[in-house]
């Protein structure tokens, strides 16, 4: 019973000298009962309001190591005894971005057993291990071994805390120093081996073949502190100016690689023979330069979480890596992923590792697995499958190889 309902009781109870109206109850039950029915309306469509901000709004699930990325709806999913399958949520951009929702499956793994022995059981319950070696973590004259790059044919690449340079191949054992040394930009190939070399205050990107020539292949210095990417023969960077240079090899000086007015933006991702370049300040665009022909075979919008650099603003830090069938990238704390065939759906991971102090992040793709590593913990994905796996050092994928920290050594294992 509402106010007026308690109202008209307590004046009806009031003896009077004169017979109320004929029909005034009629009216009275009439009047109540509308009074119910539009509360009761009102009541409804609250709730309906409400549902309908709640149906579709994605919750990303994050679970322990080896969970898979995981979106959950809040919408009530449809009575069915058949297993879910994987959903794909449109946006409405012009190239359309969407969430692939991943089942998550709990880790298998001892969690009392060392990361190292973690991610390797876990590869091998997931995917096709043909092989594994193992890599010492000390090279043949007892330094401290730090892998750096990793081969598409499977050679390790690194450097004593000295900066001596070391390699092994992909029979694994102990790392040789190969008598030069260098603190950044190392790459390998199957008929050379490139590095960072200072020069006072500059830096040149030298290249040295199997019978020890050796030169210089950036073409107007490169940037000491950036990325240096190898595959297919070819070496691509980026100089102090932020213009992407690339070079066959080590048989002659590179070229700088134009492939937009009025500027082709730096280098961010290297498969061969595809050059990613980013322009964020005029075209603003992601372009992809084949490295052959000089030539844009694609663009797309600056990619999900990527920002536009405006002036005075300051500059944004992103990273992200390619392989054949896949294009990553991590921008804030959020890593993401689109296969290239179709660049239209896009996962999401968040809540990737912050950085360790004073490192700057780099990612690898091989031709399964992406990495992200930070200086201290490493993100590995599976962007098949969606599932995630952390580890306590470096990590790094290239082709069909992959090589983790494992006890004082290293593990490299051949995946398909």
């Amino acid at each position: 019973m509402d106010d007026l309902e308690r109202r008209l009781a307590a004046l009806l109870s009031e003896p009077s000298p004169d017979d109320p109206p004929p029909g005034l109850a009629d009216r009275i039950h009439r009047a109540v009962a509308t009074r119910r029915r539009n509360r009761r309306a009102l009541v409804l469509a609250v709730a309906a309001g409400a549902t309908a901000v709640l149906v579709g709004v994605p919750l990303a699930v994050r679970g322990g190591n080896g969970d898979a990325a995981t979106t959950a709806n809040l919408s009530p999913p449809p009575a069915s005894t058949a297993p879910s399958e994987p959903t794909v949520t449109a946006s409405e951009r012009p190239e359309p971005t969407v969430t692939k929702t991943v089942t998550t499956t709990p880790d298998q793994a001892d969690v009392h057993l060392p990361a190292g022995v973690r991610l390797e059981q876990a590869l091998r319950r997931f995917m096709n291990v043909t092989s594994v070696v193992d890599v010492e973590g000390r090279t043949a004259q007892g330094q401290p071994f730090v892998p750096a790059a990793l081969g598409s044919d499977g050679t390790v690449l690194g450097a004593t805390p000295d900066g001596q340079v070391a390699e092994v191949d992909a029979g694994g054992g102990t790392p040789e120093e190969l008598g030069f040394r260098a603190r950044s930009g190392l790459g390998t190939a199957a008929a050379f081996r490139t590095w960072t070399e200072l020069n006072g205050s500059a830096a040149d990107q030298r290249c040295r073949t199997a019978d020890g020539t050796t030169r210089t292949i950036s073409p107007q210095g490169t940037d000491p502190r950036g990325r240096v990417w190898v595959d297919g023969g070819v070496v691509v960077g980026n100089d102090v100016m932020r213009q992407p240079w690339m070079a066959k090899g080590c048989a002659q000086v590179g070229t700088v690689v134009k492939s937009g007015d009025p500027a082709s933006g730096p280098a961010v991702a290297f498969s061969y023979p595809d050059l990613f370049t980013a322009e964020r300040a005029n075209d603003k665009v992601l372009r992809i330069v084949d490295v052959e022909t000089g030539k844009v075979t694609a663009e797309h919008p600056l990619p999900d979480g990527v920002r536009a650099q405006r002036m005075g603003d300051p500059d944004q830090k992103w990273y992200a890596a390619a392989s054949g069938k896949w294009f990553a990238w991590v921008a804030g704390d959020t890593l993401r992923w689109a296969p290239r065939d179709t660049w239209g759906a896009v996962s999401v991971l968040p809540g990737v590792p912050r950085p360790k102090k004073g490192v700057s992040p780099w990612m690898t793709a091989g031709n399964r697995i992406i990495t992200y590593n930070t200086g201290a913990t490493s993100f590995v994905l599976d962007p098949v499958t969606g599932r995630r796996y952390k580890s306590p050092d470096v990590v790094l994928a290239a082709g069909d190889w992959l090589l983790w920290r494992s006890g004082d050594g290293y593990r490299l294992a051949n995946l398909r």
